[in-house]
């Protein structure tokens, strides 16, 4: 869609002939720095012309994103919030954070392939909301296939091994060197290195002062974030370098294993499986067994293997590639958290729990209808009538499991199954009718 045209479309005729601003529907977004930035490999090795406030501010709103997600969302967002996220502190940082998004809305992302070149802005769209201090924000449609629906391996990493960066040299470093981190090394010509860390031509020539800009990225990295690394000399060409060696290795004093990121990570790889049609208890099964990056990759390898076909069991089949690691995943053994484990049984736990409650609920509605039922029963009450009743009862039970199902979805909990009310006679033909009639939820 071109810039024109996007215009256009958040342009709307009042009745009076005035034009007013037709606004997409937004998210109310609140980002935590423990969310996941997902990117493809292309992102990672474009040139990025981005300070430090631009960078963290558009990967906070890109932690938003999911891979799965089949379009851009448009969010708002508290601008004091995000910029105490971001570091942006004083009086002026709203009109701080506004000059950074009004940056991004002209700065571009360049990408070459073959014989094409592809410019992009990073964000497509910004609306201030004066007096409530919120901004409705949307990313260029052009990233999507870089952050979404992906289906190719790409590269993730929480939001806080980065937001403390001091150097957007650091920052790039990371990206590029945690892109490489399962195959443990990484070799970069000179002249790449400086194309991605986009080092202007004019800093940084003498090799000694080069090596003192990877210096002080080595120390903060080590510091800061969850990868650390050793490098050396490659290969020399003459008396010049032409490239360096990077070892890359965990580093496990920073991995993050407090409850608050643990309890997202549970919700959100049960959320996964059981989206995909996989038993909640199956689900939890799986997430204790292998480590969740393994089951990620596996379920997105199926699902992109899958496109355009049909297959019947998908959920048997997913299971299927799990346990027996059909996208060759390296997290092949499972994870070794206590706090996430702990995690995943309070999650579990509160699935049971609010099955059970959001039974108790329909179950209640029966009751209700038993009672009156027995009532009109004993005043010799018609055929007719009793049948009346008993099929307002059906209604209120159809419309009640759909309000559920819907809540479910809304806080990311599984729906219930028919497994839920088997053992009620009543209960079990309403699901059958709900699911027969493909209720939206």
């Amino acid at each position: 869609m071109s810039d024109q045209a996007i215009a256009q479309e958040e342009l709307a005729v009042e009745a009076d002939g005035q034009l007013a601003l037709n606004l997409p529907e937004a998210v109310e977004a609140d980002i935590k720095d423990y969310y996941w930035v997902n990117q493809s490999r292309e992102i990672i090795n474009a040139q990025q012309d981005l300070d430090l406030t631009e960078r963290r501010l558009i990967f906070s709103l890109v932690s938003l994103v999911q891979p799965d997600d089949e379009e851009f969302k448009t969010y708002t967002v508290s601008i004091k919030e995000l910029a105490n996220l971001i570091g942006v502190e004083g009086k002026s940082f709203y009109e701080r954070v506004e000059k950074a998004i009004d940056s991004l809305q002209s700065k571009q992302l360049k990408l070459s392939h073959d014989n094409t070149r592809q410019k992009i802005t990073w964000v497509q769209s910004a609306t201030y909301k004066d007096g409530e201090g919120r901004v409705t924000i949307k990313l260029s449609e052009d990233l999507a296939p870089f952050f979404r629906n992906l289906k190719r391996a790409y590269t993730k990493f929480r939001l806080k091994n980065v937001l403390k960066l001091k150097s957007e040299y650091n920052w790039r470093l990371y990206e590029v060197l945690k892109e490489r981190e399962f195959r443990k090394e990484r070799i970069i010509k000179v002249n790449e290195l400086r194309h991605l860390l986009n080092i202007p031509d004019d800093k940084y020539k003498m090799l000694k002062h080069l090596r003192e800009l990877i210096d002080r990225a080595q120390v903060e990295l080590e510091e800061k974030t969850d990868i650390f690394f050793t490098y050396d000399i490659h290969k020399r060409v003459g008396r010049s370098v032409e490239s360096f060696i990077f070892r890359i290795h965990k580093n496990t004093k920073n991995m993050n294993n407090d409850q608050e990121v643990a309890n997202y990570d549970a919700e959100t790889l049960l959320q996964l499986l059981v989206e995909n049609g996989i038993h909640r208890k199956k689900a939890v099964q799986l997430a204790k067994a292998y480590h969740p990056f393994y089951i990620e990759e596996n379920v997105r390898h199926v699902r992109a293997m899958s496109a355009g076909q049909t297959i019947r069991n998908m959920a048997g089949y997913i299971v299927k590639a799990i346990e027996e690691n059909y996208a060759n995943s390296l997290f092949d053994t499972p994870i070794d958290d206590a706090m996430f484990g702990l995690e995943l049984r309070n999650v579990e736990q509160g699935f049971e729990e609010s099955t059970a409650a959001d039974v108790e609920t329909l179950d209640a509605i029966v009751a209700n209808f038993k009672s009156m039922l027995a009532r009109f029963a004993s005043t010799d009450a018609s055929v007719e009538r009793l049948q009346q009743i008993a099929e307002e009862r059906d209604a209120m039970l159809l419309e009640a499991l759909t309000t559920i199902q819907k809540k479910r979805k809304t806080l990311r909990k599984p729906p219930l199954l028919y497994e839920d009310m088997a053992g009620d006679p009543y209960l079990k033909p309403i699901y059958e009718k709900w699911e027969e009639a493909q209720y939206p939820f």
